[in-house]
């Protein structure tokens, strides 16, 4: 037990004496809100993005054991989306970086096919962009793609969706 608190009085000394900087901003694309991130060291970051979006996934439903194909269904979701990102610096404030993350929230099929309705949802995806720093003023500019993979469900015994997705998105952040 001794260990263990240890660990964790290391852990939060080291987190907490890097000058930590927060980016708090909009995301626009394949999804549309708030967008956070926060910075743990030069290299390492939580990105968590809180959105709306309208995307085209390929997929099927599945009613009650029985699989209904139709080659790919147009989504309207509501997701929070948290990732842990690697950045690796280039010249001229210029970022790469790639990480991934889990998405939930709630999703709904907008060809309202048999079923119909708001689903529950829960899924992962990679995440791999670039990022760029204004230097005159506390601007970040980020353009990511995101595939992933999700699941929306009601209950264990009701229809559920399954399906791939992707999203683009370019993010704008004022820097802290």
């Amino acid at each position: 037990m001794k260990k263990v608190f240890t660990l964790i009085a290391v852990v939060l000394m080291a987190v907490t004496s890097v000058k930590a900087q927060i980016e708090v901003g909009g995301v626009v694309g394949g999804m549309y809100g708030a967008s956070v991130k926060y910075w743990l060291n030069d290299k390492l970051a939580l990105q968590g993005d809180l959105a709306v979006g309208l995307t085209r996934g390929n997929g099927a439903f599945y009613f009650k054991g029985a699989h209904s194909p139709n080659g790919g269904m147009s989504l309207y979701d509501f997701t929070i989306n948290p990732n842990a990102l690697y950045h690796f610096d280039l010249p001229a404030n210029f970022k790469v970086y790639c990480g991934g993350g889990i998405n939930f929230g709630l999703v709904s099929d907008l060809n309202n096919t048999d079923p119909a309705g708001i689903f529950g949802k829960f899924g992962i995806n990679a995440v791999g962009g670039v990022s760029y720093d204004l230097q005159q003023f506390p601007l970040t500019f980020a353009f990511d793609f995101r595939p992933g993979y999700g699941l929306g469900f009601q209950t264990a015994n009701d229809p559920h969706i399954s399906y791939f997705d992707w999203k683009l998105a370019l993010a704008i952040r004022y820097r802290f």
